[in-house]
């Protein structure tokens, strides 16, 4: 989907492209780095009752920033880019949220 720029101000390009930047550098470190909270396993022992010590917890720590990240990079992009209202503004939004939910997620699981 092109975005229609031929009647679209010029700041309003340079803060939806930084935007789009911001979006996918977060997206980036969420994918890359939030993964490797499983390490925090390390410090577990038999009976330890802590969420990443279990096996679903080392798994959610492991795939929910590998799944929100891509999906939430997609959705952003597409808030910035869509022609709609501001509903489908709003999912830039959305997809920052869902990032910083992402991270507290595993802090919570991993903290």
């Amino acid at each position: 989907m092109a975005m229609n720029t031929t009647n679209v101000d010029p700041t309003t390009l340079v803060l939806k492209y930084l935007g789009g930047v911001v979006l996918w550098v977060f997206a980036a470190f969420t994918f890359l780095l939030l993964p490797l909270n499983v390490m925090a396993s390390d410090g577990c022992f038999d009976g330890d009752a802590r969420a990443i010590c279990t096996a679903a917890g080392q798994n959610a720590v492991a795939y929910v920033p590998m799944v929100t990240a891509p999906l939430a990079g997609v959705l952003g992009t597409y808030g910035l880019a869509a022609e709609g209202g501001s509903r489908v503004r709003g999912l830039y939004a959305v997809a920052m949220g869902a990032l910083v939910a992402a991270w507290v997620v595993v802090a919570a699981i991993a903290g």
